[in-house]
This record gives C-alpha cells, sequence and structure tokens, in this order.
C-alpha cells in the first residue's frame, strides 16, 4: 500500500520543489513575505505557504498557497503539482485539503484560485475542486500567445498608420521627467487612465526597454504598451492604453506593430497577454482579428471555496 507523507514546510525549499511549481512563482519557496509580481509593479506583501507530500523521502507533490498581508484580498491558491506516476491516488485531493487547513488557521473564511485551461492536467484539477466542493469555474480572462511571425500576417498588423506631424511612438526608456510628473497630475485632476493601466504602477520595477513604447500627441503623452520580459524568449504585453478621445479606429494598433517589430528584430519568439473577459472590445477583437491566425488563445478560470470554521462543543 502506497504510504504518502505530506508536511507544510518551515524552511525553504526553491531547489527541490521550484519544478512544481510556475516559474514567475519559486521565488515563493523562500516561504519570506514578498509581492507575488515584483516584475509587475506589485509591492503588496503576501506570506507563502507551502505543502509538500512525499514518498520514502522523495518529493512527489506541492502545493502552494499566498495569504494576503496588508490587504483583504482572500488567500489564493497559486499551484498545485502531483508526479505523473501517483496521479488519480487522491494526492492532490489531500494537498489542496491540507492547504484549506492551514489558510482555515490563519483567520480566514475563503480561499481562491485562478488557473488557465488548455493544459493537459487542467481536467485532473477541476476534478479535485469538484471532489473538494469548490465553486463550479468561471471565466475571468483571455490569454493569447503568438511568435512575431504569427502577428505579422493578422489582418491589423501594420495596416494604419499615425500622421507624423501629430503623432511620435517613443521608446518608454525616453519618458521624460516632466512628462511623467504631468501624466500623474493629470490623472489625478481628471481620472483619464482606466484604473490599473496607469502606467507607473507597471514600469517602477522594470520594463522590456526594447519593446515598452509610448505615444505623444502634439507633445503630450497620450498612450502607452508596456511590456515586461518573464523568460529569455518571451515577453508579456503588461499594459496598454490610449486616450479615450483618440483611442478610436485602433489608433493604439500602430504601438503594438512597432512593439512585435522590434521583439522579431532582437530574436524574441513569443508573445503573450491576458485581457479581463469585461473588456468585451479587446475580446472581439482577440476573437475576430486574432484567433484565426495565432497559436493560442484560452481562458484563465476562477473558483473559490468558504471555509467554515467549526466551532468545538464543551
Amino acid at each position: 500500500m502506497l504510504s504518502v507523507e505530506f508536511e507544510q514546510l518551515t524552511r525553504p525549499a526553491a531547489e527541490a520543489l521550484e519544478h512544481m511549481t510556475f516559474p514567475a512563482y519559486r521565488h515563493l519557496l523562500s516561504l519570506a513575505p514578498s509581492p507575488r509580481h515584483p516584475e509587475q509593479g506589485d509591492r503588496r506583501p503576501i506570506q507563502p505557504l507551502a505543502i509538500a507530500a512525499s514518498v520514502g523521502g522523495s518529493s512527489v507533490g506541492l502545493v502552494l498557497v499566498e495569504t494576503p498581508l496588508e490587504d483583504t484580498r482572500p488567500p489564493e491558491m497559486l499551484s498545485l503539482y502531483v508526479c505523473p506516476e501517483l496521479r488519480n491516488h487522491g494526492v492532490g485531493t489531500t494537498l489542496v485539503g491540507r492547504g484549506e487547513a492551514a489558510v482555515r488557521e490563519r483567520g480566514f473564511a475563503r480561499v481562491e484560485t485562478v488557473y488557465m485551461n488548455g493544459k493537459p492536467g487542467i481536467a485532473a484539477l477541476e476534478h479535485v475542486l469538484e471532489k473538494r466542493e469548490w465553486s463550479p469555474p468561471i471565466t475571468r480572462t483571455i490569454t493569447v500567445r503568438f511568435t512575431p511571425e504569427e502577428a505579422a500576417r493578422t489582418p491589423w498588423f501594420g495596416r494604419l498608420t499615425l500622421p507624423s506631424d501629430e503623432f511620435q511612438i517613443f521608446q518608454w526608456t525616453a519618458l521624460r521627467p516632466d512628462e511623467r510628473a504631468e501624466l500623474i497630475r493629470s490623472h489625478e485632476e481628471s481620472g483619464w487612465i482606466a484604473k490599473g493601466l496607469e502606467p507607473w504602477r507597471h514600469d517602477r520595477y522594470g520594463f522590456d526597454p526594447v519593446s515598452s513604447l509610448g505615444l505623444r500627441y502634439r507633445g503630450t503623452v497620450v498612450g502607452w504598451v508596456i511590456n515586461h520580459r518573464i523568460a529569455p524568449d518571451t515577453v508579456r504585453f503588461t499594459c496598454s492604453f490610449m486616450r479615450r478621445d483618440l483611442s478610436r479606429r485602433g489608433r493604439i494598433l500602430p504601438l503594438y506593430t512597432e512593439s512585435i517589430r522590434r521583439l522579431g528584430e532582437i530574436g524574441c519568439t513569443i508573445c503573450t497577454f491576458v485581457t479581463p473577459v469585461f473588456h468585451k472590445e479587446m475580446v472581439e477583437f482577440i476573437n475576430r482579428r486574432c484567433a484565426r491566425w495565432i497559436s493560442f488563445v484560452g481562458e484563465t478560470r476562477g473558483s473559490a471555496k468558504r471555509l467554515e470554521v467549526v466551532s468545538k462543543a464543551g
């Protein structure tokens, strides 16, 4: 009979377990309070919790959970992994249950998770969540992945140009301090930038200097595409925005075209971006003008569970 041991880790274990979670989360295996996504300008610290499964002293599974330290967000299960030869033996179900218990012990009454479909293990993950009585998954975001060559075949790539006497595309590294100050001042005054797309939220802790671009209209900064390199061959389009009165007729598309063109020139092989489903215009753009020509279009799904506090009689 298979004997599996489960242990909540109290010491850093990155070297032994890093292959059991996503590259973006491997820094959390230090178990020290840390922002989840420092590369995106995220400064909110979270407390990582890691529970490992082992057989005969060898690690066979891991669940990684975060609990917030400075805000009211619910905890989130970030990743779940079980080695292939031990799947369908209840190891994943037990790991999720242990993760729930660890969160409950810290006083939280709810835990959430977000994951991407289109991968071989998603059906098994959703089966585990169903067994643990998590809520039915709902779609939250659309994710796309493509090469610069694929982007060049889409019907929008390079189709629109901007009048050079009014518009100027520039590298984000060339944003002047006075322009940054004016962006902040004008937004504080009128709130013209969509929530979450403020450039200073995304370029504070680094950005890809080659493909991150800005747009000036008659000398004033009105748009940007800010990207981050998340792997040696992969760049994520993190934040893009155009001032509303100028955003009609796809005026932001020349920034995408120029950004992707520059990535192709330096040998970047994979580009990716994510958009929430409530950005209906962007979802429609992906479905109508991207999906047929690019490698991958998927969705991230969200699920949650309420953690009931059990009172003890007597």
